[in-house]
């Protein structure tokens, strides 16, 4: 055999070996890990347990077992009447175990911990009266604003009849300029500034109707219709006379007529 011959025979000895991946070989693999980590967890559980990890442990078994027949103070209760399972006290409502003792932990003095505990539960209760605060002026706010669309709607609407009634009834000149529709009261003022050649800026005519929405002028327009149209905005009728008109309708204003508008 040539020397080639046995360079290539080695190698593809290296590769079959390198390539031996038999189960039984990766069974073996795995059983050592697991020995490797039970003697670990072994060497772990027997170290020397610190003084700290022994003092609670024998608080914790002193602190959950009962207190025997035979300790001093159980005697005692026993002289007075006590039956284990029964609560203290002569009218048998006191407690049936012993007061819970709380192992105080830390380095801090005693009652911070309590007074900590107090901060904290000022400032959440801080924190749900200013949202209760807050929800409270939304929605008196969002109750405002509806209530302010209202009257506006409704201001609108008192002036637009007032103003189509007292055509009817050939009446020439509203009681309040606020009476009629914003459109008529500038086509008026037009007019009058023509026939009188005044030059006068009505820029701020709009401003000026926007002031006269008010719930008071609202009633106002509404005592006139009621008055001299007798005739109530919100059921939509006329009465033969103001007696006819009380008897038919509930009242003047919209809180009147909540139930039959909802």
């Amino acid at each position: 055999m040539s020397d080639s011959e046995d360079d290539y025979m080695s190698f593809k000895v290296l590769v079959d070996c390198q390539e031996d991946v038999r189960p039984s070989l990766l069974f073996n693999r795995e059983k050592r890990k697991l020995d490797m980590f039970k003697k670990k967890q072994e060497n772990i559980n027997k170290r020397q347990k610190t003084f700290g990890e022994l003092e609670r442990e024998n608080r914790d078994k002193g602190l959950n077992t009962a207190i025997s027949t035979e300790n001093k103070g159980f005697k005692l209760l026993e002289k007075m009447g006590f039956k284990p399972g029964e609560s203290l006290g002569k009218s048998k409502s006191g407690i049936k175990e012993p007061i819970d003792i709380v192992y105080k932990q830390g380095t801090s003095g005693i009652g911070r911990e309590s007074h900590l505990r107090e901060v904290v539960a000022q400032k959440q209760q801080q924190k749900i009266k200013i949202f209760k605060h807050s929800e409270t002026q939304f929605r008196l706010a969002n109750k405002e604003r509806k209530n302010l669309s209202q009257i506006r709607r409704d201001f609108f609407k008192a002036q637009k009849v007032c103003e189509e009634l007292d055509f009817r009834s050939n009446i020439r000149d509203p009681v309040e300029d606020f009476f009629w529709t914003k459109e008529t009261i500038k086509k008026r003022r037009k007019m009058e500034r023509s026939e009188t050649a005044d030059d006068t800026d009505s820029s701020d005519e709009d401003e000026e109707f926007e002031m006269y929405i008010t719930e008071e002028n609202l009633f106002a327009i509404i005592d006139y219709l009621r008055s001299k149209h007798l005739y109530c905005l919100y059921c939509v009728i006329t009465g033969i006379d103001i007696e006819d008109l009380k008897e038919n309708c509930p009242g003047p204003y919209r809180l009147d007529h909540d139930d039959e508008l909802d």
